[in-house]
């Protein structure tokens, strides 16, 4: 499964972590501090109090700032969720950086330089988006993970993959890669798939999303995405700004808000997956809020989604973020765990979103 990892992680592992007193990712008591003392000794907060609403919509109910500061990371695998396909996490860090550098640098941020990653391709899309955009979309035969995608694309026919595809878009991919079999030629199939799915979604928005119908069930990337959110609903109160204007909740059509696009290839368990994502952005007074969504998926997962909150702090003279990020995936291995193994799938999840901050904190430190 991962995501852009958006700083994305990797999708999850199905194998059964070894028994142990604590689950794996999973973070002992959070340690409790007074609020005031946090905020006489290492913070002084603008119009917003981060630490009051992240009391309000998040699952961490006090936090310890100074060890946020030192570069430790909070992190919770979500509860259980009614949609079977779906679990969430959510995680709390801070940069050294201003909350608007630390806001403008998660919209593009690039995980290709990052090996841990596993990106192995990365690319803006303009818009309107341009064949010039997919030009270097390359399915190498020498990457395992790539010979896998292009052993399922040769094998999809008009009317089965085992990738995440419409209907037409299975016969359509199909024809192509019949007609040219070589690791080229299927490239290039892909790159004419992306800029119509690109181009739907510029149109449309997420209501004019396409479903996946060629592993034999209907599945709709958007609505799994707005059941997720659903699921927690102080967290989808606390977004509903920006889930209103980007069009994910709300009337129907595309966003009222302008965002970074992208397309990438991740090895996700070995797969080779493409992914079609957007990150909106939104100010909201002195903090910001941002969604990274991918709307279109490969195969292995159905959708990916990050949302972030970004407030200034000061430690002393210096400016820093205060981040709380959740995240959100589809993949349709989750619908068969249960009890302990959805349990440890969560705590994967938090390990692989921890790895992506690292990067990410790592990368504002090198360049701040």
């Amino acid at each position: 499964m991962k995501p852009r990892p958006s700083h994305r992680p990797e999708p999850l592992r199905a194998r059964r972590p070894r028994p142990r007193a604590t689950q794996p990712g999973r973070l002992g008591p959070i340690v409790l501090v007074s609020v005031l003392s946090v905020w006489v000794s290492f913070a002084a907060f603008a119009a917003t109090d981060p630490l009051e609403s992240l009391k309000s919509f998040s699952d961490f109910s006090a936090v310890d700032v100074r060890r946020l500061h030192a570069g430790d990371i909070l992190g919770e695998p979500g509860s259980l969720m009614s949609l079977p396909e779906g679990i969430s996490s959510q995680t709390c860090f801070a940069v050294p950086v201003t909350a608007e550098e630390a806001a403008r640098r998660l919209q593009v941020w690039d995980p290709l330089a990052h090996q841990a990653l596993k990106a192995l391709a990365f690319h803006a899309v303009t818009e309107p988006c341009q064949v010039a955009d997919f030009q270097t979309l390359n399915l190498k035969s020498t990457n395992r993970s790539c010979l896998w995608l292009l052993d399922k694309t040769l094998a999809t026919t008009a009317g089965q993959s085992d990738l995440n595809l419409t209907r037409d878009e299975a016969r359509q991919l199909a024809d192509c890669a019949k007609e040219h079999p070589d690791p080229h030629a299927v490239s290039g199939c892909w790159s004419n798939l992306l800029l119509e799915r690109a181009t739907a979604f510029q149109r449309h928005g997420f209501a004019g999303l396409p479903p996946y119908e060629a592993t034999g069930a209907t599945v709709s990337p958007a609505a799994q995405l707005r059941a997720m959110l659903q699921e927690q609903p102080t967290v989808a109160a606390e977004f509903a700004p920006l889930l209103q204007q980007c069009g994910v909740l709300g009337d129907a059509g595309p966003a009222a808000l302008k965002p970074f696009r992208y397309w990438g290839l991740y090895d996700s368990n070995h797969h080779a997956t493409f992914v079609l994502g957007v990150v909106y952005l939104l100010p909201q007074g002195d903090h910001y809020q941002l969604l990274d969504a991918q709307y279109y998926v490969s195969g292995t997962y159905y959708t990916f989604v990050t949302l972030y909150e970004v407030w200034p702090t000061r430690v002393g003279e210096k400016a820093e973020a205060l981040v709380w990020r959740g995240d959100f995936i589809a993949a349709p291995t989750l619908a068969f765990t249960k009890g302990f193994d959805r349990l440890a799938y969560g705590a994967i999840m938090v390990q692989e979103v921890k790895k992506s901050i690292r990067t990410f904190q790592a990368d504002v430190k090198v360049r701040p």
